[in-house]
């Protein structure tokens, strides 16, 4: 009984906190109680220290943003993370306004004390983070935020659209289900009317969008996990291939140390090389992270894989012989 009392108090108390004012129907429904139940959690709030305010022409609450942030107490490496924190992920690919972040940051780091300012700068001092390459954020900031909008709105989208896929800019009406930061880039996971389907978006080809006044719904049961399958990266194939491949001595270790996907296995041989073992939902895009690493590696499974490689090797070798040869008359 007191576990579903606290929880019904979280409930009621982020409820409050999002800052829309409420009235006591509102949160009886919510938390599925009675508006009896309602004023006397309310009151074991205030008891506790919530300060909300009640507006009696409206008849609605809302709480005091300063009261439900109460004084926090950081060890040294607490503070640590979290100034690694604050500070590295600015230079992540995916934060879109650095400086607003920065000035979030300095204003975080000024409520730490002096010794924990101190002992954390010292740490931080020999400590630096290369981010990988990756699409420019800033350039789609504006894009960014109207389909975070969208998302919290649950609004349709309509689109003009830059697909490589099909070769041409493309307009559709859009139900956005994800904005996802994958793989070096910024992608909207969307259902598209004229297609009746889960598509995968680039943000930065997207020419123009405008947040139309119609709702839609998204499926409780959806999660990216589902909709990228097995995929190596996030292109989702047809077919489920197991993958095998021999890496050699020279590579084996750099390619064991990394979880490059959920269902890999890897082991060693006697002479040093690995044997990598993978379950992905089609072989395009693992196919080009294998011809990255040349001659160390060997596709031993499945025959369509290693055919695909051999006739990249193939165009490979005749674009350098045709190159020499042109430069040689």
């Amino acid at each position: 009984m007191r576990t579903k009392r606290i929880e019904r108090l979280l409930k009621l108390l982020q409820a409050l906190q999002e800052g829309v004012p409420v009235t006591v129907e509102e949160l009886a429904r919510l938390i599925d109680v009675s508006r009896r139940t309602v004023f006397r959690d309310l009151s074991l709030l205030g008891e506790a220290g919530i300060r909300f305010n009640y507006d009696r022409e409206t008849r609605r609450y809302t709480a005091e943003r300063p009261a439900l942030l109460p004084p926090v107490s950081l060890t040294h490496a607490e503070a640590l993370s979290l100034m690694m924190a604050s500070r590295y992920m600015l230079d992540r690919p995916f934060v879109t306004d650095r400086a607003l972040g920065a000035r979030a940051a300095l204003k975080l780091e000024s409520m730490l004390p002096t010794v924990l300012l101190e002992f954390c700068g010292r740490m931080l001092k020999g400590l630096e983070i290369r981010p990988e390459q990756a699409s420019d954020p800033t350039s789609i900031a504006a894009t960014l935020t109207v389909l975070q909008a969208a998302l919290a709105k649950r609004s349709k989208l309509a689109v003009r659209y830059d697909s490589y896929y099909e070769g041409d800019v493309i307009e559709a009406t859009l139900h956005p289900y994800r904005l996802a930061y994958i793989h070096r880039g910024w992608y909207l996971i969307a259902r598209s009317e004229q297609a009746g389907k889960l598509l995968t978006f680039k943000v930065e080809r997207i020419l123009q969008l405008k947040i139309l006044d119609e709702s839609y719904h998204i499926e409780s049961s959806f999660s990216l996990d589902d909709y990228f399958g097995n995929a190596w990266l996030m292109i989702r194939g047809d077919v489920s291939h197991h993958v095998k491949i021999h890496f050699s001595k020279k590579v084996a270790g750099n390619v064991d140390e990394i979880a490059w996907h959920k269902t890999q296995q890897t082991r060693f041989e006697d002479d040093g090389s690995l044997l990598f073992e993978v379950d992905v939902d089609g072989i395009d895009e693992i196919a080009w992270w294998i011809l990255g690493y040349g001659d160390q590696a060997q596709v031993l499974e499945p025959p369509e894989l290693r055919e695909r490689i051999l006739e990249h090797a193939r165009r490979m070798v005749a674009c350098y012989a045709a190159n020499e040869h042109a430069r040689s008359d």
